[in-house]
């Protein structure tokens, strides 16, 4: 291999690694298996979110608030409530929603939450 074509991977290698951390938006929805509030949310918003700007800006995460302590990866302040949605910045909690008040508050919460670490929608 040559030189050049080394240094190309190298650029590649650290190009697609800092694509990834820079946006490192995530949807955590903490929910639980007897939450009726949390299967309507799954039938009017879940069924459609990934395809959404939304959901390819800050991916959905789904856990179980019995398997929150037992997690290692979520280090954050329990919620009270299912469901509970938690935007996360690297990590970091940047806004949460609690209870679902239904699609036509959901979004505009979501998009003002997602607003505060550089999601632009479309008009």
């Amino acid at each position: 291999m040559t030189q050049p074509s080394i240094i190309l991977i190298i650029f590649v290698f650290f190009l697609t690694s800092f694509a990834r951390l820079a946006n490192s938006a995530e949807l955590l929805m903490i929910e639980s298996e007897s939450c009726e509030w949390c299967e309507t949310w799954h039938e009017e918003v879940g069924l459609v979110y990934a395809n959404t700007l939304e959901g390819k800006y800050a991916p959905l995460r789904r856990v179980d608030i019995a398997d929150i302590s037992s997690s290692s990866s979520i280090n954050l302040r329990l919620p009270n409530f299912t469901p509970t949605f938690i935007v996360l910045d690297g990590g970091r909690e940047v806004a949460r929603i609690i209870g679902y008040p239904g699609e036509e508050f959901f979004w505009p919460m979501l998009i003002d939450a997602l607003k505060k670490i550089g999601f632009k929608p479309k008009n």
